[in-house]
């Protein structure tokens, strides 16, 4: 598998990402759409200047996305998904790992993301990964974040 930074060739093979989600992804990832548009709109001429988007691949699939948005905040917000075929692989820690160390080289404070409270696999994932459970954002969701610690 190889992380890098999504490209403007991939709009295919991202649009069959979102094409293929199976229902708990489109739940706890792309609920109205909003996810697709968000990264979609990194392929037209205006993309998403505030954004960066980050993809897992096998060959020229498409198997994990992962990407920041408030690039300029000390701690941006992220967001991830995970092939459903290949969820159960570590695809998803990888990709984690490979964005907090991005952020950490960045100078970043840290990372913040929110969660469907019934996104069990998801709520392991953070934890397992050094995120703590803040409480619950506005709009119902699980918010957690992950704080970079100062080097001694």
């Amino acid at each position: 598998m190889t992380f890098r930074n999504m490209e403007p060739g991939d709009r295919d093979a991202m649009q069959s990402f979102y094409d293929d989600m199976g229902l708990a992804s489109k739940t706890f990832f792309n609920l109205s759409g909003y996810n697709e548009k968000r990264t979609m709109d990194f392929f037209s001429e205006e993309g998403k200047p505030n954004h960066e988007f980050w993809v897992m691949t096998e060959g020229d699939l498409i198997v994990g996305l992962s990407f920041i948005w408030d690039i300029g905040s000390m701690i941006p917000w992220f967001g991830i998904a995970v092939r459903d075929e290949w969820h159960g692989k570590h695809v998803g820690t990888a990709m984690l790992t490979n964005v907090l160390e991005i952020l950490r080289e960045r100078g970043c404070g840290g990372l913040l993301l929110t969660t469907a409270q019934n996104n069990y696999k998801g709520q392991g994932l953070y934890e397992k990964c050094g995120f703590e459970r803040l409480g619950v954002h506005r709009g119902g969701e699980y918010l957690y974040i992950h704080r970079f610690k100062k080097d001694s």
